[in-house]
């Protein structure tokens, strides 16, 4: 009996790792997937500033069918919305480096922090920010998370909580391409780092 192995591409950039300024929209690139069967999109959105995020931000998954055109705009139907947390979000400096693979930080507060809160952990350089998950801590003492760093950070960095992780799995039978779309319009919103990836199922091999 043939053995049939999954063909997939994985770290797809669909928006790539930014710092968003409200208010602002941010139409990601369209990726084609006329040889693709489905895909998994995940979305992840960290708070920066501390102020009322009013009116918070959406990721917006869209497909457009595959007509023989394949450019048509008017075409793209916005499948998924998923909002961000819309919340004042807590923030505390870090007071000492961590060396990636570390889970327990030094900070000198942990008022306004909770077990199992989405944090975003901000470096000086973005592509060193990342996002965890708060494990547990001890009162204004430390925050220790689930998962090591993957990158070192030092008393620049800054937690913040709130945080967001989504992810959804679309067929693509029928479609041309998929996109993400970041819009955070309105009166009144907290600025924030966004990015989105995927992973394509694109055929079966057989063996």
């Amino acid at each position: 009996m043939a053995t049939i192995t999954p063909v997939k591409t994985d770290s797809v950039e669909v928006l790539a790792h930014a710092a968003v300024v409200h208010p602002t929209t941010v139409v990601g690139s369209s990726i084609s997937c006329l040889t693709k069967r489905a895909v998994t999109i995940l979305m992840y959105h960290g708070y920066v500033e501390a102020t009322p995020d009013t009116n918070p931000g959406k990721s917006l998954v869209q497909v457009r069918p595959d007509d023989g055109a394949g450019s048509v705009n008017e075409h793209w139907v916005t499948v998924v919305e998923l909002a961000a947390k819309g919340t004042n979000p807590d923030t505390e400096a870090m007071t000492a480096t961590e060396p990636a693979a570390e889970t327990v930080l030094a900070c000198a507060s942990t008022t306004g922090f909770a077990v199992e809160d989405e944090l975003y952990i901000q470096h000086t350089t973005l592509a060193s920010s990342e996002w965890a998950k708060l494990r547990t801590f001890a009162a204004n003492t430390s925050i220790t998370l689930i998962d090591g760093l993957t990158t070192q950070q030092d008393s620049t960095s800054v937690i913040w909580n709130d945080a967001s992780k989504f992810v959804v799995s679309l067929d693509l039978n029928g479609m041309e391409s998929f996109r993400v779309v970041w819009t955070h319009e309105g009166a009144t919103g907290a600025n924030g780092h966004i990015k989105a990836i995927a992973i394509t199922y694109d055929s079966d091999l057989s063996a």
